[in-house]
């Protein structure tokens, strides 16, 4: 929950094994060079995909029936990643190539297709909470996921980025600044009303909004605004647990 870039890296024709390793490689360190120049964050080295790891799946959407939609993971049969450090506060945002398989056999025996078929890769990076070191980190950071998406199409991918606080595209600052103000305010009015409501079932709630320096005042703020919104949420949430 909280202000996030969203990015789809493919390919733009078939890549032998071979090319998909050099494109890696080549993105990764346009990524270092990228962090060293801006003095922030920094890039970790290149490493092969493990079908284990949730953050290399893709997601494939199916509906169930009229009222139901299920969300199956696809865990890659094979590539490799990197992981950006944007800066402190901000999640890291993994960048890869991974070849999935045309269908997924289901628990029940039944194929599922898939539609991720070949070399691609989709993710994303919640920048919201780097704002708690304040405004000009939090947009180095952003700035920083935005351009390091940016590099796979100079290299020669297709990319695909939704930007919730829009500052892409169009590098509009001002959308951006709004943007995190109302994210801040939805979240901290959320939040609030979390925890008061897993109080009594012995629960504590932890969520980096708690730490920001005017997080009383954004509650209250989305309280006078969003207060319906907010309950409506909060009690779906808390009626699980």
């Amino acid at each position: 929950m909280g202000l996030t870039i969203h990015y789809t890296i493919t390919p733009r024709q078939p890549l032998a094994d071979a090319e998909v390793r050099r494109l890696l490689f080549e993105a990764c360190a346009a990524t270092d060079r990228l962090t060293r120049r801006r003095h922030q964050g920094y890039c970790g080295r290149v490493k092969e995909a493990d079908p284990a790891d949730v953050w290399l799946h893709g997601d494939v959407m199916r509906r169930a029936d009229a009222q139901t939609t299920r969300c199956y993971s696809v865990p890659p049969v094979r590539g490799g990643y990197y992981v950006l450090h944007p800066g402190k506060e901000c999640e890291p945002a993994v960048f890869a190539l991974c070849d999935y398989p045309a269908t997924l056999r289901l628990a029940d025996g039944r194929r599922l297709r898939t539609g991720l078929a070949g070399w691609r890769f989709h993710s994303c990076c919640k920048t919201q909470y780097a704002h708690l070191l304040g405004w000009e980190h939090f947009l180095a950071s952003h700035k920083l996921v935005i351009d390091a998406v940016l590099v796979w199409q100079k290299l020669g991918c297709d990319v695909a980025i939704i930007d919730e606080g829009e500052y892409w595209p169009g590098r509009n600052e001002e959308k951006l600044r709004a943007n995190l103000v109302e994210y801040n305010r939805l979240v901290a009015g959320l939040g609030g009303a979390l925890k008061d409501g897993v109080d009594g079932h012995g629960v504590s709630l932890e969520a980096p909004i708690f730490g920001h320096p005017r997080f009383e005042q954004l509650e209250a703020e989305a309280q006078s605004g969003h207060a319906a919104a907010i309950a409506r949420a909060a009690g779906m949430i808390v009626g699980g647990i």
